[in-house]
């Protein structure tokens, strides 16, 4: 919440506009892999079975083939419902701060606190009531202008409320940009899971592929050797032990 006569100035901050940039990229980025993901599980549900299907003659070989297509259509489904996560609208809040998710920025926050809070405390629940004391001392000063009439008095409330006013926005801006990096960091967090979990899940749908489109023939029994017996006129030989033509 900005003051009456401050504009939102978080538009303007280059830090947020540079954030909000990486989280547009970071989110195209989860579209292209959810993409890639779909157009993988359609080419196996269009083109595996009518390749695979008419080459199976036994049920071991079904068998091998219903599991592959299942381990890899599960693995396109989880690529998918976990990049999706990075997807998902997120609300940012102060809390976020102390999840294990957020250990890197905390990290980076101890190091120069200066950088994120100005010349605030560095800590999230006294830069809201430095906030929300500025916006009192503005709304109190506010209230005083309007019943004073003696001139110096009026430049002087003038110039107080002009201050307060700044560090009002000040600490609205700090905020803001404050949560800007949190929303940023989940952000980027989810993503770095998706592509861990993606990996994982390219892994089965590989080897799911593989055993589908090996299926056939892996569980065929070898083809029995075919003997010809040819009589003669003449007498034959005594037959040899294990003779298949011995009578």
């Amino acid at each position: 919440m900005t003051t009456p006569s401050e504009p939102d100035a978080t538009n303007a901050d280059p830090v947020v506009l540079d954030l909000r940039a990486s989280v547009a990229d970071m989110r195209s980025t989860a579209r292209w892999i959810v993409g890639a993901a779909a157009a993988a599980g359609s080419l196996l549900l269009a083109g595996g079975p009518l390749t695979v299907v008419g080459k199976l003659h036994h049920v071991g070989d079904a068998v091998v083939a219903a599991a592959g297509l299942l381990m890899a259509l599960l693995g396109v489904a989880w690529a998918i419902h976990r990049t999706s996560q990075v997807l998902t609208p997120r609300v940012a809040t102060f809390d976020d701060l102390g999840r294990p998710a957020l250990r890197g920025l905390r990290e980076l926050i101890d190091r120069s606190p200066g950088d994120f809070y100005g010349p605030f405390t560095p800590d999230p629940v006294a830069l809201q009531e430095e906030r929300t004391l500025r916006t009192a001392v503005c709304t109190r000063l506010t209230a005083a202008l309007v019943h004073e009439d003696d001139a110096t008095r009026r430049r002087t409330l003038e110039h107080a409320l002009a201050v307060a006013r700044g560090n009002a926005s000040l600490a609205e801006r700090t905020q803001r940009r404050l949560l800007t990096w949190i929303h940023a960091w989940q952000v980027r967090e989810a993503l770095r899971t998706a592509r861990r979990d993606t990996f994982v899940a390219s892994l089965a749908v590989v080897l799911g592929a593989a055993l589908f489109f090996t299926a056939p023939g892996t569980t065929s029994k070898a083809p029995a050797p075919v003997r010809i017996c040819i009589s003669t006129a003449s007498p034959p030989p005594p037959p040899l032990l294990g003779d298949p033509c011995a009578r």
